[in-house]
């Protein structure tokens, strides 16, 4: 069994004065993992981003990583060099819990900058094969879709949608925002890192990212649901630092790329899971959106027994054969002269 956590190289740069959106400017650390080498032509990169309170490190985990990098995979790390940034404010780059000052409030915008800066400046990177990202990786990857448009051969934003957070999926972030912000102990920060805010409002955060034929299967008496709402709270207190969630859930206020779809040149392809309660209501529309995506197409998986709801984007053989297929219907004009030849 793999080790992929072992396998991953690190990497870390500084960025003196770093400007964001809102103005301020600081010193920030950009840290990524990668697996995999560059070829000579340097065109087999893939950026992989992750989700709100993850890291690169969450595609390491067996049930991506052994679904996506191992040999005859869509991944395989043989053929392709995997690039995974810890995105602002996540992981081991930057964030409010390291600073002894206020840390600027960072929105999308400013995530999607900063791992450009760590393809382009800090790997050298300046093709990518592919960009996929799921939740918050996904939205970020239709921004990369826009913001860079040539940079790419094709596009994989997963469960996600090319919208503004709204409806359900806005009021569940409000509520965790105010769950914690509203904790007495949330001011004292540096003697009380986590407290009971930050415990309830993960137990909103798993009931939304939950499926419901996993939730039945598996809470089915008053004391199972009891248990399960200490076990969430007590490893929230143990992994979240208050400050950093809040900081998280606020930086989607900037997301919207709807306006901007027609400037998406690279081939994408939606992916979203039908029992997915966090996005489940623009579902409807997105078929009509992707109208607008030259070179665009969406799939809802029935994920069936392997359906865990907006979860489902870790369970990587769920969802793998898209990325073959995408990737071999988007071969580089480079790749396609081979073959002819």
């Amino acid at each position: 069994m793999t080790d992929w956590k072992q396998c991953a190289q690190a990497h870390e740069m500084e960025v003196p004065q770093f400007h964001f959106e809102s103005g301020e400017s600081k010193t920030v650390r950009l840290h990524c993992r990668t697996l995999g080498s560059l070829n000579a032509a340097r065109n087999n990169a893939v950026l992989l981003l992750h989700g709100t309170t993850g890291s690169g490190a969450q595609f390491l985990e067996a049930d991506t990583a052994d679904f996506l990098f191992r040999a005859g995979q869509p991944l395989d790390i043989s053929q392709f060099f995997i690039v995974l940034p810890d995105a602002i404010g996540h992981g081991n780059s930057s964030k409010p819990s390291d600073a002894q000052e206020v840390f600027p409030h960072y929105g999308y915008a400013d995530i999607v900058r900063a791992q450009h800066l760590v393809v382009n400046e800090l790997l050298g990177i300046h093709h990518l094969r592919l960009v996929l990202g799921t939740s918050m990786g996904g939205m970020n990857t239709w921004m990369w879709g826009i913001a860079f448009p040539h940079m790419m051969d094709a596009l994989m934003p997963i469960a996600c949608l090319p919208s503004s957070i709204r409806g359900m999926n806005l009021l569940f972030r409000r509520l965790m925002l105010a769950l914690i912000e509203n904790d007495p102990s949330y001011n004292d920060v540096a003697a009380n890192p986590s407290s009971k805010g930050i415990g309830m409002a993960w137990n909103v955060f798993t009931l939304m990212t939950s499926g419901q034929a996993e939730l039945a299967h598996n809470l089915l008496t008053p004391a199972a649901a009891d248990q399960h709402l200490a076990d969430v709270a007590k490893k929230a207190n143990e992994s979240q630092h208050s400050r950093d969630a809040v900081w998280e859930f606020l930086a989607s206020s900037d997301y919207d790329p709807y306006e901007d779809l027609e400037k998406i040149v690279a081939p994408l392809l939606a992916v979203n899971f039908a029992d997915d309660l966090i996005n489940a209501s623009g579902f409807s529309d997105l078929g009509a959106t992707m109208q607008r995506v030259r070179r665009g197409s969406a799939v809802l998986i029935d994920a069936g027994a392997r359906a865990v709801g907006h979860k489902t984007l870790a369970k990587a053989e769920v969802w793998n054969t898209y990325v073959r297929d995408l990737l071999e219907s988007s071969q580089p004009l480079s790749s396609l002269r081979s073959e002819a030849t």
